[in-house]
């Protein structure tokens, strides 16, 4: 039986509640004297919030594969009444949606391409607006997982830049020795940590796009 985006969001959401348990966890065994540095801490969190960055992506690729595939209207099943399998719609979706060198190669999912998509394959009225109603820190959340993910100038560039602005401020003497990690841990978004806040960012956005 197909998922449905529903079913995806519920399995998006089970990812981001084992997250923020275990960032609960994490904190309780950290510190001076226990079992974990703050060291080792800030490296976890790295890899818990790409955790779930990856995972809005696979969020976001997946419903747009359903969509594609059940839009009477749409791109894939405007011109195609009946298929021979029931399977068979997800398949072809899958094929227009993925990069035609996939596995070897692969979309990017961010949410302005998705949307483009959605445009160019889905009838009117689709689920996609143009911008989320944190658009602007969706994109924040980009620039913190390139600053993990990438190792380029231009990646930390871009993450020195965001910490220095709006809503962060970071001054000049705390961007010394400064690891995303403890940046994620360490500073407040909207009076919470900004992990646990770039964790109701991604469940906020999935909200809006499957109530």
């Amino acid at each position: 039986m197909a998922r449905s985006v529903n079913d995806e969001k519920d399995a998006l959401f089970k990812t981001l509640d084992h997250i923020s348990t275990i960032i609960e966890k994490t904190a309780l065994v950290t510190g001076r004297g226990k079992a974990m540095s703050f060291a080792d801490s800030h490296k976890i969190m790295e890899g818990l919030f790409l955790s779930a960055w990856t995972h809005w992506e696979e969020f976001l690729r997946d419903i747009l594969v359903i969509d594609l595939a059940t839009d009477t209207h749409g791109f894939l099943r405007k011109d195609i009444r009946k298929f021979r399998v029931k399977g068979a719609p997800f398949r072809y979706a899958e094929k227009l949606l993925n990069h035609p060198d996939a596995p070897k190669s692969w979309v990017e999912w961010n949410y302005d391409q998705v949307y483009k998509r959605a445009e160019d394959f889905l009838s009117n009225g689709h689920r996609y607006p143009r911008k989320l109603p944190r658009h602007d820190d969706i994109q924040k959340l980009k620039r913190i997982r390139n600053g993990i993910a990438h190792h380029s100038d231009n990646a930390w560039d871009s993450f020195k830049k965001l910490v220095k602005e709006d809503p962060f401020y970071l001054a000049p003497t705390q961007l010394r020795g400064l690891t995303v990690g403890r940046f994620l841990v360490s500073n407040q978004w909207n009076g919470k940590t900004v992990i646990k806040e770039a964790i109701d960012i991604i469940r906020n956005s999935s909200n809006a796009l499957v109530p």
